[in-house]
């Protein structure tokens, strides 16, 4: 495995740990209090252990090389992991919500919430600090898996808190409906987040461009050699993983040797990769017109030297 994607692969297995814990920690706060609001956050923590799981296994798809069969590497796998987290996000939500309403009809009184309201307070802790650790090394890595695991683990937080509220507030005032409306609102918010992820997945697996600072990155090099340069087009560009990938016509003087013409293709290219990493890059090069004025002004036979 490259080194670079080590760091990502550890970060993943540590929320894999975190979350089998988390999901201890919640279901036995359900267990005391049989609070549907409690269930609904450990229903999420289930999420957290599957998708954790997934995350691992699809960085350590997309840390392979290319092959044979996979000529623009393994990249994508981490966006099917996104989307397929998102579909589980999104039906765990709605699942949630039906546990609610069924609450709803018939409520039940609570045992033992200060206990339980402990756990579920440590447990929320314990996830704000993974996820704050995840989305550091899922930025320093590119890693769009980290990324989702670190957004889910933050909303997993704000689930807690809400769940947290809603139960402190019941047994202030003895309402029982705050026990079902709290997992329902949970559950409207579970749902809300897997649809985003999944959104933001498919779209990686459709190949839209990259972001469009980091495009605006490549014309702004482009533009630092327009001396050198009669123009460009068919400017193409798409994402898989950590990996970009950049296509370009390259308008050229013809008066320009072929060595002249690779030298300053590879130059354009170490300068896209130095403002974006791990980047493929692949430019077409086509002579200027019959009336580019540079060079009509070169004599014909010094072309043919």
């Amino acid at each position: 495995m490259p080194v670079a994607a080590r760091v990502p692969v550890r970060a993943a297995l540590l929320s894999v740990a975190v979350s089998v814990v988390l999901l201890a920690l919640k279901f036995g706060a359900y267990l005391l209090t049989d609070s549907a609001a409690i269930l609904s956050d450990a229903a999420e923590s289930v999420l957290n252990v599957l998708t954790a799981n997934l995350a691992l296994i699809s960085l350590m798809i997309a840390a392979r090389p290319p092959d044979a069969g996979h000529r623009y590497g393994h990249g994508k796998a981490e966006y099917v992991s996104s989307a397929s987290e998102g579909a589980l996000i999104l039906i765990t939500g709605l699942v949630v919500i039906g546990n609610a309403v069924a609450r709803f009809v018939r409520p039940v009184a609570l045992a033992a919430l200060p206990l339980g309201l402990g756990l579920v307070s440590v447990a929320a802790l314990a996830n704000f600090l993974v996820a704050r650790f995840l989305l550091r090394i899922s930025r320093a890595h590119d890693a769009v898996v980290l990324e989702a695991d670190a957004r889910h683990l933050f909303a997993d937080v704000i689930t807690s808190v809400g769940v947290v509220t809603g139960l402190a507030l019941q047994q202030t005032t003895g309402l029982l409906w705050l026990d079902p409306l709290a997992a329902l609102l949970v559950g409207a918010h579970i749902a809300w987040l897997g649809w985003g992820v999944s959104r933001g997945s498919v779209g990686g697996l459709m190949d839209v461009p990259l972001p469009q600072d980091e495009e605006a990155r490549v014309r702004a090099i482009l533009a630092d050699h327009a001396d050198d340069i009669v123009e460009y087009h068919a400017l193409r560009t798409r994402k898989a993983g950590s990996d970009r990938f950049v296509d370009l016509h390259l308008v050229l003087h013809r008066t320009l040797t072929v060595g002249q013409a690779h030298a300053l293709c590879d130059d354009l290219e170490e300068h896209i990769r130095a403002a974006l990493p791990r980047t493929d890059i692949t430019i077409h090069v086509e002579p200027c017109g019959p009336v580019c004025a540079r060079c009509a002004s070169v004599p014909a036979s010094s072309l043919r030297k």
